[in-house]
């Protein structure tokens, strides 16, 4: 990576990235790119991984990474000064910010970019931080002197993810999120895992996960809400709703599940 680009990740903390080539890359949504490109034609892609995991909690009922404030925030802040800084840097280049909603599929360019292995359930796995990793990418017009692309490396296929999931075929994190009514056997299994917006047992009982350290990043031990419950939620204001991450589904589909979760407690 070329060393003007590290200096600028390392004031963001950001430890793991690589540059590809784009051609490297599998184009997923080409509709997005087309809309959201507005520079020449895509040379090379940055690819950031970002961890976010702050530490245990005793008592939790959301995924880690709904713990913290929504991630998107972060990145939102993040691209807006990295994108101008990279531009003074590489003047008449333009730099392009994508997370989570990308135009290219962001896993396996991150393992062709050195950043870690794929996992069954398609999660990239860091080395050091685990599969508690956002993954974040900038396109650029611009053509580096130097790439890090490699082939994309895989887990052991151990199954423990497989054999620790409570759904099988499907996903609970997914379930979760869906709108409309809960199904009584969504709710039972919500119950029984003492969830109430995603799932991180496939990451759990991961073995690459043993051990994965803690985020270096500020923004992620801000206002945690590790345990939820429909008084929280009812007495946020639409600010603070808006900040979290099960607020893209919007009010109605997180206490929903709630009330759902704690009918147990009647």
């Amino acid at each position: 990576m070329e060393k003007t680009v590290r200096v600028l990740l390392d004031r963001e903390k950001i430890e793991y990235a690589g540059i590809l080539p784009f051609s490297e890359c599998r184009v997923i949504n080409p509709g997005l790119l087309e809309r959201s490109w507005r520079g020449g034609e895509v040379q090379s892609v940055i690819m950031l991984s970002v961890p976010y995991r702050t530490g245990d909690f005793p008592s939790r009922n959301l995924s880690l990474y709904a713990v913290p404030r929504d991630y998107h925030l972060y990145f939102r802040q993040l691209f807006s000064h990295l994108e101008k800084e990279l531009a003074q840097t590489f003047p008449g280049y333009t730099f392009k910010g994508y997370a989570d909603h990308s135009p290219i599929g962001e896993t396996y360019a991150a393992s062709k970019a050195g950043l870690g292995v794929i996992g069954d359930k398609f999660q990239l796995i860091n080395e050091k931080y685990g599969s508690y990793t956002f993954l974040g990418e900038i396109l650029t017009d611009r053509v580096f002197e130097a790439y890090d692309t490699r082939e994309p490396t895989f887990c052991s296929h151990c199954g423990a993810c497989a054999r620790a999931c409570p759904v099988g075929e499907g996903c609970l994190s997914e379930m979760t999120q869906r709108k409309g009514e809960l199904t009584p056997e969504t709710e039972e299994l919500m119950r029984k895992t003492g969830t109430v917006w995603g799932c991180d047992i496939c990451r759990t009982c991961c073995p690459m996960n043993d051990g994965a350290a803690r985020t270096p990043i500020a923004f992620f031990y801000e206002k945690p809400t590790p345990y939820l419950t429909s008084e929280a939620v009812e007495a946020m204001s639409e600010e603070e709703f808006l900040e979290r991450a099960y607020s893209w589904r919007g009010r109605k589909t997180i206490l929903r599940n709630l009330f759902a979760f704690e009918k147990k407690d009647d």
